[in-house]
């Protein structure tokens, strides 16, 4: 997962009180209006018990969301709901709708950055998981809600090459397809052949790479606010000795300047901005030739290794790591000119997938 459907330089201003400022010792910050995450009674049994009927399995409430984040924040979710097959999630999605309750799709809880407030309404994690060879004799089918991890120790288990870059990148197939996740000059969408998708009027869509408009951490999923279900990817006949090896190269190159496995952070925050011509600058450079690698706010602070990573020491809130990106940001657009584009996503407390 990790799903981009809203662009995260979108956050709604309020002036914060003057607890919030004494708190960040800052005199402004990016947030939403405060709101209680505990459902009323009535909104309860009404959702819940119809909730239940359509999709077969109770949903939870007052879930923190920490729990199911890699940066280790965010309040808690009105209604939670793990749904471990295709037809669960399409169900749950489907009684959100017709009920009215805002929702928006996770995966593994990389690449978002939940609210201080929590979120109101229903936070459904994608655990749809499963993989097979097939249809074609070089392809791998997948559900959406299946770890990368998972992905490719399958490809390497059958002699499957191709897909060695996704070594290390956290996550599920539906977070990596909507954001179109890679590395080392590689992406999913390049290997992507075809997949199923759940459309904004809850209609299954089969679609091939040409029309999801990959490029660089886009794709068109994030315009047509659609939902992965089920993907194929593209792989070739390959030795097991080197795709062993070749994972282990491209993890110990992340290991060498990347956060510590398990430390609380969302990966890269920033995408590295590309020019007309095409060329890539990295977002790591410019912020540390802005002077970012010292730079805190509270808890929030510049991994000293990589400065393109924000990490949470222990105890940061949302609000901190905005206000620590906005600094960053301000610092590289006077330095260099140039503006960053979060590729994390920040995820308004009741904002809602159509």
């Amino acid at each position: 997962m990790s799903i981009q459907l809203i662009s995260p330089n979108i956050i709604a201003k309020y002036v914060p009180s003057t607890k919030d400022k004494e708190d960040a010792g800052l005199s402004s910050l990016s947030s939403l209006s405060r709101f209680f995450i505990i459902p009323s009674m009535d909104r309860f049994k009404d959702f819940a018990g119809g909730f239940l009927e359509s999709v077969g399995r109770p949903l939870m409430t007052g879930v923190s969301l920490k729990e199911h984040s890699s940066f280790r924040i965010g309040g808690k979710a009105e209604f939670f709901f793990e749904a471990v097959s295709a037809e669960e999630l399409k169900a749950a999605v489907a009684r959100a709708r017709l009920e009215s309750i805002p929702f928006y799709v996770i995966g593994g809880g990389y690449n978002i950055l939940f609210p201080d407030e929590g979120y109101r309404g229903l936070i459904i994690q994608n655990r749809a998981q499963g993989i097979s060879r097939g249809p074609g004799p070089d392809e791998i089918e997948i559900f959406s809600g299946t770890p990368l991890s998972m992905v490719l120790q399958f490809a390497l288990d059958n002699g499957l090459a191709g897909l060695e870059f996704l070594a290390g990148i956290p996550g599920t197939l539906g977070g990596a397809l909507y954001s179109n996740a890679g590395a080392f000059g590689s992406s999913i969408g390049d290997i992507f052949s075809v997949g199923i998708f759940l459309d904004s009027e809850g209609k299954e869509r089969t679609a091939e790479g040409c029309d999801l408009a990959f490029a660089y951490r886009r794709s068109a999923l994030q315009q047509k606010h659609s939902i992965a279900l089920s993907a194929v990817l593209k792989a070739f006949p390959g030795d097991q000795e080197r795709i062993r090896n070749g994972i282990k190269e491209n993890l110990e190159k992340r290991t060498r300047k990347q956060p510590p496995w398990g430390t609380p952070c969302a990966g890269s925050y920033f995408k590295n901005p590309v020019f007309p011509d095409g060329t890539k600058v990295a977002a790591g450079r410019l912020l540390q030739e802005a002077g970012a690698r010292d730079v805190r706010v509270g808890d929030a602070a510049v991994f000293p290794g990589h400065c393109n990573f924000l990490i949470n020491l222990g105890r940061a809130r949302a609000r901190d790591i905005l206000a620590l990106a906005a600094e960053l940001k301000e610092r590289v657009r006077a330095n260099s000119g140039i503006l960053l584009e979060e590729e994390v996503i920040y995820l308004p407390g009741s904002f809602s997938m159509p």
